[in-house]
């Protein structure tokens, strides 16, 4: 589980745009701008697509592998058919925005014995 929550949070903080897509105020237009087949849904081409131009803005490469963006397809896809719906983006936005801080502050400071 923990390596599971490692890759989740790896996987968001290198989509974060992605990640976040689906606010309430946007109507959807991030997911629109992102789906540039218009199918309804999101491939691994438009998410590689889509990790490249922000690895690109950041002028970090590595935020576009092939190992972030098959992490992160997993993770998103909760449903297995190899694409990612609306629904499961907004369910992982939903649960980044109820997620517990990464560090409490027993696990920030060392255990003494």
């Amino acid at each position: 589980m923990k390596i599971l929550t490692m890759i989740a949070v790896s996987a968001g903080f290198a989509f974060p745009a992605i990640a976040a897509a689906q606010p309430p105020q946007d109507g959807g237009r991030m997911f629109a701008m992102m789906d540039s087949n218009g199918d309804g849904k999101l491939d691994k081409a438009e998410i590689t697509k889509m990790a490249e131009m922000r690895a690109q803005r950041q002028g970090d490469p590595s935020l576009a592998s092939p190992e972030k963006v098959e992490a992160f397809m997993k993770h998103l896809d909760a449903n297995g058919d190899g694409f990612v719906d609306k629904a499961e983006l907004e369910a992982m936005r939903k649960a980044r925005a109820s997620a517990p801080p990464q560090e409490g502050p027993e696990e920030a400071q060392p255990h003494a014995h």
